[in-house]
């Protein structure tokens, strides 16, 4: 990995760190907060991964950017949970900062957050 990659990768890491610490809060502005640090991380994991095989990524949908992967052929095992809820996943990038009354679930924030977090250590990233 280059020192740039380290960085972002960095990034990645601290967006899991402010969702796990907030994804079960009771103020449900820090929960909407977590929703979309594990979206970043997601995003971000995407790009990641896709870079280290060569494809350079650009854009905040979740599915979109699954379709780029797929159509490069490139290999980067994008976890299944991560591929069946992409529409979901997408729509925390915006909704959860701009929309108060967005309703998102602790359990599915988690789940994001533990797909990541063993992704992001498996295969070509690290």
């Amino acid at each position: 990995m280059t020192k740039d990659q380290k960085l972002y990768k960095s990034l990645i890491i601290a967006d899991l760190k402010i969702a796990s610490d907030n994804y079960d809060s009771a103020d449900k502005a820090l929960r909407l907060q977590a929703a979309y640090h594990a979206q970043q991380a997601i995003e971000k994991t995407i790009k990641l991964k896709a870079e280290l095989c060569g494809l350079n990524l650009w854009g905040h949908e979740i599915d979109v950017l699954i379709k780029k992967c797929d159509d490069a052929k490139i290999k980067i095992d994008i976890p299944k949970l991560i591929r069946d809820k992409a529409d979901m996943y997408t729509q925390w990038e915006a909704e959860c900062r701009y929309y108060p009354v967005k309703v998102v679930r602790k359990d599915s924030i988690k789940r994001a957050i533990d797909t990541v977090i063993k992704w992001l250590h498996s295969g070509n990233t690290i």
